[in-house]
């Protein structure tokens, strides 16, 4: 087999979401004692500065440690039926080799969140959404659905009013029905009223990195033993407090 180098990536996108955080707090802590900060910044919105980046980055360390363990479990595998076919006389890859390569690179080249999800019910034919309680399923569903849309620098649109199903075609009831799931789930959290003022709120990006700690606490409980690699950035997950110096560098 082709040998190559790689890079798990999810301990890269950790430390710059360290860093993204201590700004963040930084940014809040001066808006808290710096009058004049306020009057040129008046806007509540301002927490969207780091806000934003901060969720395509969490979402983005759950896939990165997600996809690790699955393609780790799948290499393994292939390893295991190359030196099966090898001792058998075997020199050429067997159909089942050349399947899960294929499926390896499916895990690796074919992004998205719903996709993991399949690939997991495949193969370990186990439900990433089962592993928890609800209220975590919920908060990590949201945090996708706020990453999806954010990832590609759409704009979010929140309709004034309840739209009633008669305006199912129009542009606004699609995003009120796309996002009515995150709306319902960020207004428990937070009870600021509306989609926006919740976005907006200071603890929000934190709120999803402790979801985020209960969430891979049962990913890791469920599929251990785990590479090493895996379970030195789970570790580092589990002890990580929000805006402040964590890790050494």
């Amino acid at each position: 087999m082709a040998k190559y180098k790689g890079w798990d990536t999810s301990r890269s996108l950790l430390i710059a979401y360290e860093s993204m955080a201590m700004a963040y707090k930084k940014q809040h802590s001066i808006e808290e004692i710096n009058a004049d900060f306020a009057k040129r910044t008046p806007s509540k919105y301002v927490n969207y500065n780091h806000a934003f980046a901060l969720l395509i980055l969490n979402a983005s360390i759950i896939e990165g440690i997600l996809r690790g363990i699955i393609s780790d479990r799948v290499t393994s595998d292939i390893d295991q039926a190359v030196i099966k076919g090898r001792s058998l006389g075997q020199t050429s890859p067997s159909k089942p080799e050349q399947l899960l390569s294929k499926f390896l690179s499916d895990i690796e080249m074919q992004g998205g969140w719903d996709k993991l999800k399949e690939q997991y019910s495949f193969y370990y034919d186990v439900s990433l959404e089962k592993l928890v309680s609800e209220e975590i399923k919920e908060g990590i569903s949201s945090l996708f659905v706020l990453r999806n849309v954010l990832a590609h620098g759409t704009t979010l649109i929140q309709p004034s009013v309840k739209m009633d199903e008669s305006l199912q075609d129009t542009y606004p009831y699609n995003w009120q029905r796309k996002l009515q799931r995150v709306a319902v789930y960020l207004e428990k959290q937070f009870s600021k009223g509306e989609l926006f003022e919740n976005l907006a709120e200071f603890e929000m990006p934190s709120h999803f990195f402790e979801v985020t700690k209960q969430y891979i606490e049962a990913v890791e409980k469920r599929f251990s033993p785990l590479p090493q690699r895996i379970e030195e950035t789970i570790k580092m997950v589990k002890e990580y407090s929000f805006g402040y110096i964590n890790y050494t560098r």
